[in-house]
């Protein structure tokens, strides 16, 4: 389609987890908690600002489910060095 807008990858996250933690609701787990142990983030080539660099410490992904399962928000949180 001519005039749109396209996305393109600005860096790749590559992570090692542990095992996920379900913080458990009354109708199955509302929250699921997954520790990132190590990884790295490198941009694609040509983008700027040029990231090179690896995860310091442990992160978290924080998995929230809706209660009726048909949506879920990711919230990563995580220092890069």
């Amino acid at each position: 389609m001519a005039g749109f807008p396209s996305l393109q990858p600005a860096f790749t996250v590559r992570v090692d987890i542990d095992a996920p933690m379900q913080v458990g609701g009354q109708h199955g787990a509302q929250l699921v908690i997954v520790p990132m142990v190590s990884g790295t983030v490198k941009s694609e080539p040509g983008f700027e600002p040029k990231l090179d660099g690896e995860l310091h410490g442990t992160g978290y992904d924080y998995i929230h489910n809706d209660a009726d399962g048909g949506n879920m928000r990711l919230d990563v949180r995580s220092q890069v060095k």
